[in-house]
Formats: C-alpha cells, sequence, structure tokens
C-alpha cells in the first residue's frame, strides 16, 4: 500500500507497515516465551524464597526488591519475602535511611519519599525503626500526614528527561550522518544550523517529556482512577487522611432504613464538622492514630447501573475526540491529503472523521475494560469488514485510511489513553488495562473508508451531472 503514481498517493501506505511490523514482532515474541514463562502467583508465591532467583531479573538490584517487597506488597507479600532473610523490614528502612549512598542509588534524588512512606503507610515497628522516640514518631505523623503527595525533584526530573531526549536523538542522528558521510559522500548543508537545530530538539524532547510525565500521564491516570466513580464507590488513596491522638470514644452509630448499623464520627474540617464513617481496622492503639480513606460514587444511578457506565463510554468518546484533533501528526496528514487529492478531500473533513473514529474506538475499549470483553472480539470483526471495505474502495483513499490510524497514536492521545486505561483497570480489579489503543487505531480506518465511499459516490453522481458539486469537498 504505497500507492501508484497514477493514483496521486505515492507514499502513503508505509505509517501503515511501520505499524504491523511491530505488531507481528511482539506476536513472534510472546509466542516464543508463552511455554518458559511462569503462570499467575499470589504475592507469597511470587515473593517465596524458591523463586527468588527468578524474580530478580524484574529488579535493578537487590535494594529495589527489598524496597518493593517493602512499600508494595501486601503483608503476605511482605512476610514471604522477608523470611528466613538476614534483615527484618524495618532494619531495611532503617539502615536504608541511615546511608545516602544507598538510598540516593535506589530513590534518586526524591526528597524525603522514605520518612513520607514511613510515616503514612509504615508499621509501628518501621517507624520507630527510622524516627525513634514516640515523640519524633508522633512528629513525623503530623508533619507527613498534611498531605499525602512526595516532593517534586526537580533536578532528577529534568536530568531524566534531558539524558533520554539526548539519547533518542543521538541514535537518531549517528546513522544519518554514517549514511551522508560514507555512502552519499556528502557534508550537512549549513551544519552550524543543524546543530542548532539539534539541539532545539533535545531541548524540546526533553521539555515535551517532562510535560507527558508530569501533566498528562497523571492526568490520564487521575482521570481513570475517579471516573469508575461514575457507576461504583471506589476509594481514594490520594486522599487518605490521617489522624493523630485519636479517641474512640467519639465513635457514634446509625441505622439505616435495612436496620444495619455504621459507625461514624465527626471530624472538624476545613469545610466544617464533616461525618467520617469508622472502621475498626484502621485505628492503632498503640500510636493512637486514625488512617481514613475517603469513598466516592456512585455518582449517577445505582452501583454498576447503566447511566453511570453511559456517562464513562461518552466521556472516553470525547477525551479520544479532542485529543486527536490536538495531534499534529494529523493535521500534517491532513494537510497533505488535501494538496495531494486538489481539494477533493478536505483537511477539516479528514480531521472530523478520524477524530470521531478514535473516540468511538477509545469508547469500545473502555467497555472492553468495564465488561472484560476478550480484545478478539473487538478486533477480528471490525478488521473483517476493513477488508470488504478495502477491496470496495479505490486506492488513494485506502492508503490514506490506513495511514490515519498510524498517526492517531501520537504523544499526546497515547499517554492520555494508556494512563486512563491502567487507571481503569486498576479500580475495577481487572489484571491489565491495555487494548483501547489497539480499538483507536482500528476504528478511525474504518470512519476514513465509509467517508471515502461516500465522497466516491457523491463524485460519480457530481460527474455525471454535469460536475455539478456538493459541501463535502467536491471539485466543481
Amino acid at each position: 500500500m504505497v500507492g501508484s503514481a497514477e493514483s496521486g498517493a505515492t507514499g502513503f501506505g508505509v505509517v501503515t507497515l511501520a505499524s504491523l511490523l511491530p505488531v507481528m514482532a511482539v506476536f513472534g515474541l510472546g509466542l516464543a516465551l508463552n511455554g518458559s514463562l511462569p503462570g499467575p502467583m499470589d504475592e507469597k508465591a511470587f515473593f517465596s524464597p524458591e523463586n527468588r532467583s527468578k524474580v530478580a531479573v524484574l529488579f535493578e538490584s537487590p535494594d529495589a526488591m527489598s524496597w518493593y517487597a517493602t512499600t508494595e506488597a501486601g503483608p503476605e507479600g511482605r512476610k514471604s519475602y522477608f523470611e528466613g532473610s538476614a534483615q527484618s523490614p524495618a532494619e531495611f528502612l532503617k539502615e536504608l535511611s541511615i546511608t545516602p549512598l544507598r538510598r540516593k542509588a535506589l530513590l534518586g534524588d526524591s526528597g524525603n519519599a522514605l520518612e513520607r512512606w514511613v510515616a503514612l503507610n509504615g508499621s509501628a515497628e518501621d517507624r520507630s525503626a527510622v524516627f525513634g522516640g514516640p515523640e519524633a514518631v508522633k512528629d513525623a505523623i503530623a508533619a507527613y500526614g498534611r498531605g499525602p503527595q512526595a516532593d517534586l525533584s526537580i533536578v532528577d526530573l529534568v536530568k531524566r528527561n534531558m539524558t533520554a531526549a539526548a539519547k533518542a536523538i543521538i541514535f537518531l542522528i549517528v546513522p544519518i550522518g554514517l549514511v551522508l558521510l560514507t555512502i552519499a559522500r556528502q557534508r550537512p548543508s549549513y551544519p552550524d544550523q543543524v546543530v542548532l537545530g539539534l539541539f532545539f530538539a533535545i531541548l524540546g524532547m526533553g521539555l515535551f517529556s517532562i510535560g507527558i510525565e508530569v501533566g498528562l500521564g497523571r492526568l490520564g491516570n487521575d482521570i481513570g482512577t475517579k471516573i469508575p466513580s461514575a457507576f461504583k464507590s471506589i476509594s481514594l488513596p490520594d486522599e487518605e487522611k490521617l489522624m493523630v491522638e485519636f479517641d474512640p470514644s467519639v465513635v457514634q452509630e446509625s441505622i439505616d432504613p435495612y436496620g444495619k448499623k455504621h459507625s461514624f464520627f465527626f471530624a472538624n474540617m476545613e469545610e466544617g464538622a464533616v461525618p467520617i464513617p469508622y472502621n475498626p481496622s484502621g485505628y492503632d492503639p498503640n500510636e493512637r492514630t486514625y488512617r481514613y480513606v475517603p469513598a466516592k460514587g456512585p455518582l449517577f444511578g445505582r452501583e454498576g447501573g447503566i447511566t453511570g457506565i453511559a456517562v464513562v463510554l461518552l466521556f472516553a468518546f470525547i477525551m479520544g475526540y479532542g485529543a486527536t484533533l490536538a495531534e499534529p501528526a494529523l493535521n500534517a496528514l491532513g494537510k497533505t491529503v488535501e494538496e495531494i487529492t486538489v481539494g477533493t478531500f478536505r483537511k477539516s473533513l479528514l480531521m472530523q472523521a478520524v477524530a470521531i473514529g478514535v473516540g468511538a474506538g477509545i469508547g469500545l475499549g473502555v467497555a472492553k475494560i468495564i465488561w472484560a470483553i476478550p480484545v478478539f472480539w473487538l478486533l477480528v470483526p471490525p478488521y473483517l469488514f476493513l477488508v470488504l471495505l478495502t477491496v470496495l474502495s479505490s486506492e488513494e483513499f485506502v492508503n490514506i485510511a490506513w495511514d490515519s490510524a498510524g498517526v492517531t497514536t501520537g504523544p499526546i492521545t497515547v499517554p492520555l489513553v494508556l494512563a486512563m486505561g491502567l487507571g481503569i483497570g486498576n479500580q475495577l480489579g481487572v489484571v491489565e488495562g491495555f487494548g483501547i489503543l489497539a480499538m483507536a487505531s482500528v476504528c478511525p480506518i474504518l470512519t476514513v473508508l465509509l467517508l471515502g465511499l461516500r465522497i466516491e459516490r457523491k463524485r460519480a453522481v457530481a460527474l455525471k451531472n454535469d460536475g455539478i458539486a456538493d459541501e463535502d469537498g467536491l471539485t466543481k
């Protein structure tokens, strides 16, 4: 699908092939590794001594594995990891807190991330090991309990993203330079401008990566973790509150219309006295602290109701539609297509068709996560239909349509969609939240091919009626 010289679409189809071959390569890798990969296992088995050597390859260092087991694993996984070890979790955290080199190698320039985690999530033994006496522990809980967010290290953020941008540019220009100097035997035109341009490219990519990491990525994750509250009750760990010097005597009880009792207490917040549910498991009698994780939803209708799900799917469509229109690659494709087709296929028309397709695809991908639909049934039927449309369509529209799928997976859409999908998947407890991008790639091909068939039909009618044009962009 590169287009014949007569079709006017010469050069299109390259993006399609560049997208197809990586898919085939990953499928091949999956087939090769399928028999050797271990099956799913719980945390206890994952961190058991028997699997330690297999698990170790997933982490950069033993400290990284210990940190993950300490901070991310549940009680069973944590116990399994440190069982038979020379160190307890508290001893590991204490040694890490007093060894700057190990701490920096593991956490980078992350400020007080270690102390914050211990204060908010550590056990009484962990807190005593890191902070010392009861008064120091109480002060740390009070200080870090005011906000759950860790400090943002600007130096580490800039260094990491600028280094990644420089590596990407270097790996790109080295082969280009070798071909230009050794095979073409030509020197770059205006080398001073090229060097300046490469500098700005590295700077721009680095700044853009920072924006993705700090902005779009986090925004997508926030959307994914909170949007399910439209149809189900979700916990909000980012808004966790830690109350010090908690007195259980303030707990009261209420009764619902079904006769079930609920424990709660009133707390003076910024908005005044508000009722907060009481869960005995959140109270630590030794530290006299109460840990409260707010819950939210369902905001529309009942739990798991179709109204709330419809709101989520509508939002997914709108987000996909808006993000696609902002993609620079789609603007470039639309301009090129309009020039090649001499105005027959307008830029705005192509962009609208692709954006609608991406929005619909993201909506289908979110539905796949919500209802746990196998991706096979969402991909195979559309691609079979695409084969039929490809046969019926002209070559120029076929090439344009299939390339439209590639330009949609750009730097704006991908971070938002991936983070949103993983966030929704985590809230719903599914194994993974992937598959949205696959649907966001197939649906634009459908919309553009269908639009192309409509334009071809109207063009034929216009030619038959002595060249009368219509409002869809047909030439008069």
